[in-house]
């Protein structure tokens, strides 16, 4: 996550990402409403979801004996020996051939190279799967302190206070312990609630058709 603190790593500009932007928020939201307390990186990334790992184009299924999986399975050896450009061709095959672990992999390989191609697969992947509907706008990754904030929200053109409301919900998550079969406890709920805009924010999520904590009667 892009952060006031010592270490922490900006996404670079030539993306098109407007990380001073997105700095100068979050040293708002620190500063404001957390005394900046919070030490974390910011990434433009697509966050971990419960997303069906090998859903084709179309959303049909791909058999359990395609062959495209052994292919991915290439390309993961060819990541773990720090392969890139090996890996590459293989992800983009089995990329275009619906392998859904493979187009998320491929998307995070084409930002680390800089490929000019990594907008294209990220729409191809929103596109096809749903993915802006199947994981969160945001996470946060205690293990690394890391805010992920999908890429689809700046696709979308987010209006300001929504990155304000993502970048407090997650801040949130930094000072209140969660997990996943808890992962918004009453102690954590009573911070989120206090979130800059919260009502305008969920509003917009929702619309744009991302999940989004439920709005009580009274917040409508």
């Amino acid at each position: 996550m892009i952060a006031a603190t010592p270490g922490a790593r900006q996404l670079g500009d030539d993306h098109g990402y407007d990380n001073r932007g997105l700095l100068k928020l979050f040293n708002t939201v620190n500063n404001r409403y957390f005394d900046g307390r919070i030490q974390a990186e910011i990434r433009w990334e697509i966050p971990v979801g419960s997303v069906a790992v090998f859903t084709g184009v179309d959303r049909h299924p791909l058999s359990a004996d395609s062959p495209i999986h052994p292919v991915f399975d290439q390309a993961c050896e060819a990541l773990a020996r720090n392969d890139s450009q090996g890996a590459l061709p293989l992800l983009i095959q089995c990329a275009d051939a619906g392998h859904k672990d493979a187009h998320l992999l491929l998307n995070h390989l084409l930002l680390r190279l800089g490929d000019t191609r990594w907008p294209l697969y990220v729409k191809r992947y929103n596109r096809h799967s749903d993915s802006h509907q199947a994981v969160p706008a945001a996470c946060y990754y205690p293990e690394s302190r890391v805010i992920a904030i999908h890429p689809y929200v700046h696709e979308r053109k987010a209006p300001q206070f929504v990155l304000k409301y993502l970048l407090f919900h997650e801040c949130c998550h930094q000072l209140i312990e969660s997990d996943s079969s808890n992962p918004h406890p009453p102690a954590f709920m009573e911070w989120e609630h206090s979130a800059p805009a919260r009502t305008r924010a969920l509003e917009w999520l929702a619309k744009e058709g991302f999940p989004t904590l439920p709005l009580t009667a009274d917040e409508h």
